[in-house]
């Protein structure tokens, strides 16, 4: 439902819609990656020959497909020998996974590692004693249990699921098998690691189906799932309004460390100086990289600043999807540092492996060299440009009402700008001009403007969108004022700026712009806007008009200009490539979003004026 109560139907978001064929090209497109890995299509093994097995135990796990990487990307050397794919979020059957055991039998036997899914631990239970029965071969299960969203009283009976910490007991058991160990020594260790192991998952909505239609989306676009699995399952509660990511990240790491006797599943609860901690962030399936690389730092920032945690090892990335599922899990490993297990385990952890699932680009050597209390650079050097520039007094009081009237104006017009530049570009117009303004905000709660002074304070501000928009906006503002204020510095006198020094400032500040860009009125750009606008306030200012009257005026020039882009050809920009090959004007009828933020600001600074020259 959406958050008016009205039906919101998800769009499908695949190129695919057979998951049988998307699951049988998944596989051929594995191998193309790997093509060291054999594949039998028949019961959908993937599995690896290698030279040494008989002399160590195998390792083979398994389970439904759509949660890619697992289980077949994590066939590899120093982890699996085999992966048993069943069909989308379906139990491979008994016959499948036997014969995935005949493929890497050892004398030394097979380990197999599997989720705590009923579908699951009945098919691999049920082929594991047919096998033993057959070859009288060792063979040993574990049950993966990390899940803590739901507390021990409800999970009595089902037990706790099988989440994304399932992939490091398949990396754990991969190298003891591959150091040597034997079989009830690479259990005991996974065991060790499971039982201080605990996984929790968030969501945003469930994941699409490949060939199943498109569905209501469950929750309204305030609404979060904790606890979310990875079947497309709903969550163990929802929380409305979403919260931030800080908020939301304090509270998984509550469910996973705080002393709740209902979900406390981590039998060596982290403690500072006496456990280590290995931290891994999954991506359930359709969160960006940037995203992912974000909830990593505010995760590990948490641990420490909560918790007095510094991880030993953090892993970020896409290890067991839920298809596309707009979502992420937390999972944490504690290893206390009285184990002999502990130092193992980092040391299985830092194998490498040719998997293609596992980020085997980060070598130990990154995690042992020294590095400083701060791994970020914060220069203390004074960069101000202002330091040699003449000074423009002005009022204070107007320049600030003017900076904060128009970050109103742009937060109130955002929606708007944004929602037409997602149809016409990238979709950050209106939420880069935001950027800028609150960089603007944040920088006169803390003083940083010298707002008494025009010149300076203009420059400043330059400085800041140049930094806090980026791209080309943020760069063709800071040309724009960086001209005016420099323009107006150096025919100011030490009684201020008179209108027309501004009128001139700003007609030298569009000069330094049409250095920078081609874009001309009628080009369909932020120009079509800004030209009118200030070559009506030189003309209202040459005719002697009242600072308010000359603004009206310009300003009204500057809403024709953005209105009549409804009617024009992109020529720069993102947008001149929207419908370009399709015969048709797909910009027609809309404002361009660069132009409607130049009217938004001006709104601004009109809105300020009206108070003062009344």
């Amino acid at each position: 439902m959406s958050g008016d109560g009205k039906s919101l139907v998800r769009k499908t978001r695949s190129f695919v819609t057979d998951g049988a064929a998307t699951l049988h090209g998944g596989l051929q497109g594995l191998l193309n990656l790997h093509p060291s890995l054999r594949l039998n299509e028949k019961y959908k093994i993937v599995y690896r020959d290698a030279a040494d097995k008989q002399q160590r135990v195998t390792i083979l796990s398994g389970g439904g497909s759509g949660h890619e990487p697992a289980h077949a990307g994590f066939v590899g050397t120093n982890m699996l020998d085999a992966a048993v794919c069943g069909s989308i979020f379906a139990s491979p059957n008994a016959a499948q996974i036997e014969s995935g055991l005949r493929h890497i039998q050892s004398p030394k036997g097979t380990l197999i590692i599997v989720k705590n899914y009923t579908g699951d631990k009945l098919n691999f239970i049920l082929a594991a004693d047919r096998f033993r029965l057959a070859t009288a071969q060792p063979i040993r299960l574990l049950v993966v249990a990390d899940d803590v969203s739901i507390g021990r009283s409800k999970s009595a009976l089902v037990g706790r699921r099988g989440l994304s910490g399932t992939t490091l007991i398949h990396k754990i058991s991969g190298a003891a098998a591959s150091d040597g160990v034997d079989l009830n020594g690479i259990v005991e260790i996974a065991e060790f690691a499971m039982n201080n192991m605990g996984t929790i998952g968030v969501g945003l909505d469930g994941c699409q189906i490949p060939g199943q239609a498109s569905t209501e989306s469950r929750l309204a676009n305030d609404e979060i799932e904790i606890g979310i699995g990875i079947h497309n399952e709903p969550g163990s509660r929802r929380i409305s309004p979403r919260p931030s990511l800080e908020d939301l990240v304090k509270g998984l790491l509550s469910n996973l460390l705080d002393d709740d006797p209902e979900r406390n599943y981590i039998a060596t609860s982290p403690k500072a100086d006496l456990t280590d901690i290995v931290v891994q962030i999954n991506n359930l399936g359709s969160l960006s990289a940037l995203e992912m690389l974000a909830i990593t730092n505010e995760t590990t920032s948490q641990l420490h600043t909560s918790y007095g945690l510094k991880p030993v090892r953090v892993y970020c990335g896409t290890f067991l999807s839920a298809l596309n599922c707009p979502g992420f899990s937390i999972t944490l490993l504690s290893l206390p540092k009285t184990s002999k297990h502990s130092p193992t385990i980092v040391k299985y952890l830092d194998e490498t492996t040719d998997a293609i699932g596992w980020p085997s680009h980060l070598a130990k050597a990154a995690w042992e060299s020294p590095v400083s209390t701060s791994q970020t650079d914060v220069s203390t050097k004074d960069e101000k440009a202002t330091q040699d520039t003449p000074s423009v007094p002005c009022d204070k009081s107007l320049f600030e009402s003017i900076l904060k009237s128009i970050h109103e104006s742009l937060v109130s017009a955002e929606p708007e700008i944004t929602r037409n530049d997602t149809v016409l570009g990238d979709g950050d117009c209106g939420t880069t001009l935001v950027d800028g303004a609150n960089s603007i905000i944040k920088a006169l709660e803390g003083s940083t403007i010298n707002t008494s002074s025009l010149s300076h304070g203009m420059l400043e501000i330059a400085d800041l969108l140049s930094l806090s928009m980026g791209g080309t906006s943020g760069a063709l503002y800071a040309v724009f004022m960086t001209a005016f204020a420099s323009n107006i510095a150096l025919q100011s006198g030490s009684e201020g700026a008179s209108l027309n020094t501004i009128s001139a400032g700003l007609s030298h500040g569009l000069r330094s712009l049409e250095q920078v860009t081609a874009a001309r009125s009628g080009d369909r750009t932020m120009m079509d806007a800004l030209i009118p606008f200030i070559h009506k306030f030189a003309e209202l200012t040459a005719k002697n008009e009242s600072v308010l009257e000359a603004f009206k005026g310009a300003h009204s020039a500057a809403q024709v200009g953005a209105e009549n882009t409804k009617t024009l050809q992109s020529k720069f920009g993102r947008s001149t490539y929207v419908g370009a090959e399709d015969g048709a004007d797909s910009t027609a009828g809309i404002p361009d979003p660069g132009a409607t933020g130049v009217v938004a600001i001006l709104d601004g600074v009109k809105q300020a004026l009206a108070k003062v020259y009344k």
